[in-house]
Parts: structure tokens; sequence; C-alpha cells
């Protein structure tokens, strides 16, 4: 757990962790509002036993990472980026365990 403090310093413009760690599902509304994830993610009709349509946007066949995160660890559609990926904290409990899992900030000191 970082100190406090630590999270600011935590870089999200050159992680993409969490975007390649944790299955990412988008609204309707977050369709409505992106009109690419409805272009390029799977489409699910039973989202999560809910009822509720949505769309897959990771894991995909033959992806990395989230089907909008670019080579360079940005996010194609940040500023009308689901509501999920809004409500993700930098320097959660989850944000640290994606780092870890895929390497990201290893050398820094904790």
């Amino acid at each position: 757990m970082p100190l406090a403090g630590e999270t600011d310093a935590l870089d999200c413009t050159d992680c993409g962790a969490c975007c390649r760690c944790y299955p990412i599902f988008a609204s309707v509304s977050d369709a409505e509002r992106e009109p690419l994830v409805s272009e390029k993610c799977v489409r699910v009709d039973d989202f999560l036993g809910k009822g509720e349509v949505a769309y897959r946007m990771y894991p995909l066949a033959h992806t990395q990472g989230c089907a909008f995160l670019g080579e360079n660890q940005l996010c194609a559609i940040y500023e009308s980026r689901p509501e999920v990926c809004r409500r993700f904290e930098r320097g959660s409990d989850q944000c640290l365990r994606a780092r870890e899992r895929v390497g990201v900030g290893k050398d820094r000191k904790r």
C-alpha cells in the first residue's frame, strides 16, 4: 500500500494496467456517449445476469488489453470513456494489484 501522498505520484499516462487486468464492460448509455464502443466491442445481451445490454471491452479475442488502449498505454476514448473507467481510482487496492500483476512501477521504492 502506498504511503500518504504516494498515490499522487502514480502516473496513469504510462500505465494501462487496469486496462489489461480486469474485465471491462460498457453500458448502453456509455455506448451512446461513445459510439465506437458499439462498433469495436462485443455486445453482451444479459450483462452479469441483470438483463442489461452491455458491451465487453476487455477481454476480447486477440487483444492484450482494452479495445481502446493504445500501444502508448493511453486511452483512445479517454474523454468519453465508460462510467466504470471513470470510477476506477488511481492508487486503490485494485489499481495497485493491477500494476503489480503487469509489472508497472516495479522499480519504484515503497
